[in-house]
């Protein structure tokens, strides 16, 4: 109960130490568990990712539906975005070069927000998708509240090295402010009684602290081995995107599971976790 994860330079090791930790648990679960990637932009180790996506595919596993670590993924930072090959800098204010950065994000929200309807049709997006809400707040069509691009161009207009003002909603009972679309306050309703579908995320918190912007993702149910890489692969795309657009140095990347679950229910018992872990081990490429 109550552990903090030995900080780990990629997400990939990040996720393998947690998953050790969780499944050392009599039960294979613990609360409040505290993951932290120091660099967010630093490849995945290659043997672990072949791990995941060996067993992760299109299929029902226990309670769970599977899916690859892409897919989950885009649920929190959609692929759609072109780079242009450049970061924002405060000395391209009012240039082409700041003009075609900000379309590359414009036309980014708008082609996500156009797919919404159909991704919406389908009954595990019938709340909307995390990224939905994060770019047209409450997430189910165009037009809503753009959480993300407000926080870029508040980490671009802000002169100051420390800031920790910046929330996004995700929460599946959440409320934005609308009184005040720019505070980035967040509510929750009384009537939210969500245990394991979604939302799992319920929250990111970005802090600027001495000039690198970090991010603090809390998940209310972490399923470890279904989900938990997947997640970690969109939050720092998420994050990456949102240093890039507004010319901020990357910081770290905290991931809180109020309950992770190694999942022996779905993948064979304790035995099947074990083999799981036994592989990413000793396919690990980086200590």
């Amino acid at each position: 109960m109550s552990f903090a994860v030995a900080p780990q330079p990629n997400l990939s090791l990040s996720w393998l130490r947690t998953l050790e930790h969780v499944q050392a648990q009599p039960a294979g679960r613990d609360i409040h568990v505290m993951s932290t990637i120091t660099n967010p932009r630093a490849p995945e180790d290659t043997g672990v990712r072949s791990v995941l996506d060996d067993i992760l595919d299109w299929k029902k596993r226990g309670e769970v539906n599977i899916q690859p670590v892409d897919t989950v993924a885009a649920t929190i930072f959609s692929p759609m975005y072109n780079h242009p090959g450049y970061d924002w800098d405060p000395a391209m204010k009012g240039t082409a070069r700041e003009q075609a950065l900000n379309n590359a994000a414009t036309t980014f929200y708008d082609a996500y927000a156009s797919i919404l309807p159909r991704l919406t049709d389908f009954t595990a997006n019938n709340r909307g998708t995390y990224f939905g809400r994060m770019i047209t707040w409450p997430g189910k069509e165009a037009g809503g509240i753009n959480q993300v691009d407000k926080q870029i161009r508040s980490l671009r207009n802000f002169n100051r090295d420390v800031w920790n003002a910046m929330d996004i909603t995700v929460a599946g009972e959440g409320e934005g402010d609308e009184a005040n679309a720019t505070s980035g306050l967040q509510t929750h309703r009384a009537t939210d009684t969500s245990e394991y579908g979604f939302p799992c995320l319920v929250h990111v918190d970005l802090t600027l602290f001495q000039g690198r912007v970090n991010m603090h993702a809390t998940y209310r149910h972490q399923y470890l081995i279904t989900k938990a890489y997947g997640n970690a692969v969109g939050l720092c795309q998420l994050l990456d995107f949102i240093c890039h657009q507004s010319g901020r140095p990357v910081g770290e990347l905290v991931i809180d599971a109020t309950m992770a679950d190694a999942e022996r229910n779905n993948w064979g018992g304790n035995s099947g976790v074990e083999r799981i872990l036994d592989r990413a081990r000793a396919a690990a490429t980086t200590a």
